[in-house]
């Protein structure tokens, strides 16, 4: 009889639904599927300022506090329920590179004397720059010097977490990335492509509505591509705090009646394969964005910029798809623009997109990262 695997605590800060929190879940899942025994500790029992992230039935969800309370109130609780359950594990992971869930993970598992690793989904200045009050950044730098492996969801992430000052031998890459196989199935249970009824050229684009997500851009180079006589019409999908902001851009540009705010959708894969054009306006990503493969999984053109740090890598220096500048919405147009007056190329590219999402399928880098967590164990 094989041995059991090892008891593995992933340490999330609350279930808002974001690309992130989908990767780690995913792991923990199939890391449960490789033989570990896994837990998943959510920090806050909150309504998140936006979609809420429902994990898999297989997970052993826990609480650090089930009761609904500002975060200042509820620390102590949640800190002792979180020592309780790192000290019934072996390893203790924190999904996100910033956050309280990091902090409180990485107090409690020192405590507990447990190896900690944080699992860098995201290009670490940035990151911390974008989400971490200003007094807490000093805290959080010396927590990612000491933290006993990194496992970063893309080889571009590597150089950032070396700079803070942790170790070479505790940084592991993984090409972290989708379900190839469910992706593309999903779209044929669930009624197939969606595609333009309206006859226009269709642009699908999607993430949170935050500032990194560069969809002020996007819409400043959809505005120029109007201009220029393109018939075209933009899907945004997400939901977040620049929501109102982009719809009153979008207004001021002269283009509401071209973009669909279509907020959070469960449909996003039919949306994607039905899209004449993926468009990825980031001004910096983790591991090239999760949607980004999922587009070229349904072999969906691709435009995206060639933001740290992911795309260039994915797309294979613009052998999948095109690259254009960041924060450069001149360039986008003229690439939706030469897309428009002959798609032949474009679309000779995203032939070989769903090959390339294969090199990034899910369950080779399941199994990567399961084996870091092992050796720590052992």
């Amino acid at each position: 009889m094989a041995a059991p695997g090892p008891r593995v605590l992933v340490v999330e800060g609350a279930l808002r639904d974001n690309g992130g929190l989908r990767v780690s879940a995913d792991l923990a899942r199939r890391w449960q599927d490789l033989g570990a025994r896994v837990r998943f500790l959510v920090l806050e029992d909150v309504a998140p300022d936006g979609p809420m992230f429902t994990p898999s039935e297989e997970l052993d969800l826990r609480w650090g506090s089930d009761r609904v309370r500002r975060f200042r109130s509820s620390a102590p609780r949640i800190l002792v329920n979180t020592l309780r359950q790192v000290r019934r594990a072996d390893v203790v992971v924190s999904g996100s590179e910033v956050g309280y869930g990091l902090l409180i993970g990485w107090l409690a598992a020192r405590i507990a004397r447990k190896p900690f690793v944080v699992l860098v989904q995201s290009s670490l200045p940035r990151a911390v720059a974008a989400w971490t009050p200003a007094r807490l950044r000093p805290l959080l730098t010396q927590v990612h010097q000491r933290v006993d492996a990194a496992i970063c969801v893309s080889p571009g992430l590597v150089a950032d977490v070396r700079e803070v000052g942790v170790a070479p031998e505790r940084i592991h890459s993984v090409d972290v990335g989708i379900d190839v196989a469910g992706t593309v199935e999903k779209v044929a249970r669930t009624g197939g492509p969606v595609r333009s009824a309206s006859g226009r050229t269709r642009i699908v684009s999607a993430g949170r509505l935050a500032d990194q997500k560069g969809f002020d851009v996007l819409l400043d180079a959809v505005a120029r591509v109007v201009s220029a006589g393109g018939d075209v019409e933009l899907v945004l999908v997400g939901a977040g705090e620049l929501d109102a902001d982009l719809r009153a851009r979008a207004d001021l540009l002269g283009i509401a009646d071209r973009v669909d705010f279509a907020g959070h959708v469960d449909d996003l894969q039919n949306r994607l394969a039905g899209a004449d054009l993926f468009v990825l306006s980031s001004r910096y990503e983790g591991n090239g964005s999760l949607v980004l493969l999922e587009a070229l999984a349904h072999g969906t053109p691709v435009i995206a910029t060639d933001c740290p740090t992911g795309p260039r890598y994915v797309l294979r220096d613009g052998e999948i798809g095109d690259l254009v500048p960041v924060e450069d919405p001149a360039a986008l147009a003229d690439a939706v623009l030469a897309f428009l007056a002959d798609p032949g190329p474009l679309r000779r590219k995203a032939s070989g997109g769903p090959a390339r999402a294969w090199d990034f399928d899910q369950g080779a880098a399941a199994v990567a990262s399961a084996r870091v967590l092992a050796d720590l164990v052992r």
